[in-house]
């Protein structure tokens, strides 16, 4: 156990807010999945309530760490990933408060959830070295994507919500290559998170395209604010190993 004040002290304290947010997270998802209205009064309140604290504490935690305790510039990109995610959460969510509607989908928000993958993609490049796994894994994988994306086109038409969710898929594909051509498996919470966001966007993408959503999809919530609880995790796992 490391002495309280120091350095790993702290760091060891901010890794079990993390996962006392994963809990909740996951007691959220578990929420959706396992009881009969599979929600309760409140429910959503809570869930972006829980998705705000959690994004906004990766970007404070991780601009912390990189100016306080590594040079990592993993930590930044996550930093401005996540902070740039937190400000559109925040301007939906306020807008339905205020305004007592939810926006049509695309919206301003959506901006800053796009704005998520060109930092997280741009940092795993930086940071981790290019394994040698096959350049084709860059067409399997975003493949089935782009094909459920035309499928809604066909079946919608080309509109902005179609052609966003089209732009979703292919960023979401993108971010899980990157993944594994450069080895973020090796860090396993911090690739389990990465395929938790990208899961999340998928899956709200297409939960605001189509008309009627399966009741499945309340558990975009919960999953975005686990996603970032493991980023959370996982980096400052990494910061750990460095201050070793």
């Amino acid at each position: 156990m490391e002495a309280p004040g120091t350095p790993l002290a702290r760091l060891a304290a901010l890794s079990s807010a993390f996962y006392l947010l994963l809990a909740i997270s996951i007691g959220l998802f578990g929420v959706v999945l396992f009881t009969p209205d599979h929600s309760f009064p409140g429910f959503y309140d809570l869930s972006n309530y829980t998705q705000l604290l959690t994004s906004s504490a990766v970007t404070i935690a991780c601009a912390f760490a990189y100016f306080r305790w590594s040079r990592d510039v993993l930590l930044i990109h996550v930093a401005f990933a996540a902070g740039g995610w937190t400000l559109a959460n925040a301007f939906w969510y306020a807008y339905t408060l205020i305004i007592g509607t939810s926006l049509p989908y695309p919206t301003v928000a959506d901006a800053g959830f796009v704005g998520v993958f060109p930092f997280l993609i741009a940092g795993y490049q930086e940071v981790f070295v290019r394994n040698r796994l096959p350049s084709w894994i860059g067409l399997v994988v975003p493949g089935p994507l782009v094909a459920v994306a035309l499928w809604l086109m066909m079946d919608i038409g080309v509109t902005p919500a179609t052609l966003l969710t089209l732009l979703f898929f292919v960023l979401c594909g993108s971010l899980v290559v990157v993944s594994l051509l450069y080895s973020v498996y090796l860090y396993r919470v911090l690739f389990l998170g990465t395929l938790a966001i990208a899961v999340t966007h998928i899956l709200n993408a297409y939960r605001s395209t189509v008309l009627e959503p399966h009741w499945l999809f309340g558990v975009v919530g919960p999953l975005a604010a686990i996603s970032f609880a493991l980023l959370g995790i996982g980096l400052l796992g990494r910061t750990k190993e460095a201050m070793e």
